[in-house]
């Protein structure tokens, strides 16, 4: 099995050793550079390409988000996972504006890193609890606020949002349906609902639709 290729930044030397110590614990993942500075990270990732990048937000010189932003236009593989103290809803609507993988806090507990890297590795994306919670009280307080031709999301009827919103916060279909007291089938059917509605052909690409439209709630 080939490893996954990590790139890791952060401005703090002990946050820095921690979080290699970290991922060394694990053979499938492979530490291929570090880099303490927005420019340092950004050369590094044009040279190495590395699979996934770990970054902190307030470092010196180039912004994570410009970065995410110029691997995306640039067409590259490597999915960008904000690794931080920041819980701003401005921080979280930025990155999810700016191709973001993964948002973790840093007082996750200790694997949920490794997690986030191992669903990402999968295509998905990975959203620690605080993060998710800011999302969805996006998504709800905006829920009134747009009108159908504004944002592609209000499409969906009353109950196709209430299973959005907890697909969002990362529970499967038997855990939407004990949350709603619904039927998994029907969980289902709402889902393959949504996807119809929405014109997309995965719930991956229906949460990123969302997370695109976030900034327009």
């Amino acid at each position: 099995m080939d490893k996954c290729k990590v790139v890791l930044a952060d401005d703090h030397a002990i946050l820095t050793q921690g979080t290699s110590s970290l991922l060394s614990e694990h053979d499938d993942i492979e530490l291929v550079g570090t880099a303490s500075d927005g420019e340092q990270l950004h050369k590094l990732v044009q040279e190495l390409h590395p699979d996934i990048l770990i970054s902190d937000i307030t470092m010196p010189g180039k912004s994570i988000f410009d970065i995410s932003n110029d691997i995306k236009r640039k067409g590259l593989n490597t999915k960008v996972i904000i690794f931080t103290m920041h819980e701003s809803p401005d921080y979280v609507y930025k990155a999810l504006n700016s191709h973001i993988s993964g948002y973790l806090t840093k007082n996750s507990v200790k694997n949920e890193l490794i997690d986030a890297i191992n669903s990402i590795k999968e295509g998905k994306e990975y959203y620690s609890q605080p993060i998710s919670q800011i999302i969805v009280k996006g998504f709800k307080s905006r829920n009134h606020q747009d009108t159908e031709d504004q944002n592609p999301i209000n499409v969906l009827s009353k109950r196709e949002k209430e299973v959005l919103t907890l697909l969002i916060e990362g529970l499967n279909s038997r855990q939407i349906a004990e949350k709603l007291f619904l039927s998994e089938r029907t969980v289902s059917n709402h889902r393959a609902n949504m996807l119809q509605k929405c014109k997309v052909n995965n719930t991956v690409e229906l949460v990123r639709l969302y997370l695109d439209n976030v900034n327009k709630w």
